[in-house]
């Protein structure tokens, strides 16, 4: 959700980061204290993906190479269309999403993970659920969608099926997706990280 963009004219470290690879942005523990005050981070985050250029719909990045093994913590902001997926405290995905229509909101709020589906069929829509983490009793889940410009869902969240699938093979029951809609300007961000 935040990964970290950075054109390939990036000449040279920022100061005011942590340490930094081609993959990955250490955060400070500053940082991460202020972004994880602003809801943007988990409270634990210690890196996010560094990322080339914008992600468009349909697009994704994950990357778990050398995270050791662990609970995951996901989170979708609804402002910036983006989830991103935390192991341990460094981001390992970021994708941009779909959400529910005005007509079928999103709920915002913390929901660990009820159970999984990896072939679904909603009966309400008649629609494919693919890779789905289910949230909440009344139905809404997290899965794989055709994640189009100027679609939505019905309230629940859909990610690339690639991603999905990731995500569905590395989240567990119990692992908690939090939603929320991020304030704007987004330039609070990019100002507390210095980038």
């Amino acid at each position: 959700m935040i990964s970290a963009n950075f054109s390939s004219e990036t000449p040279s470290k920022p100061q005011a980061l942590g340490k930094w690879t081609p993959d990955r942005v250490f955060l400070t523990p500053e940082q991460s204290s202020r972004l994880g005050a602003m809801t943007l981070l988990p409270s634990d985050a210690k890196s996010v993906l560094r990322v080339e250029k914008k992600l468009q719909y349909g697009g994704y990045v994950w990357n778990d190479k050398n995270i050791a093994p662990g609970s995951i913590t996901v989170k979708v902001d609804l402002r910036t269309q983006l989830v991103s997926v935390f192991k341990g405290g460094h981001e390992i995905g970021a994708a941009v999403i779909l959400f529910g229509a005005d007509d079928h909101e999103t709920p915002i709020g913390q929901f660990p993970i009820r159970g999984k589906s990896r072939e679904y069929q909603s009966k309400s829509y008649n629609a494919p659920m693919p890779y789905s983490l289910w949230l909440t009793e009344d139905g809404v889940a997290l899965h794989g969608s055709k994640v189009r410009w100027g679609s939505a869902t019905h309230g629940c969240v859909g990610v690339p099926l690639e991603f999905a699938t990731k995500l569905f093979e590395n989240a567990q029951i119990g692992d908690v997706v939090e939603i929320i809609r991020s304030p704007r300007p987004n330039a609070a961000v990019t100002s507390s990280m210095n980038i």
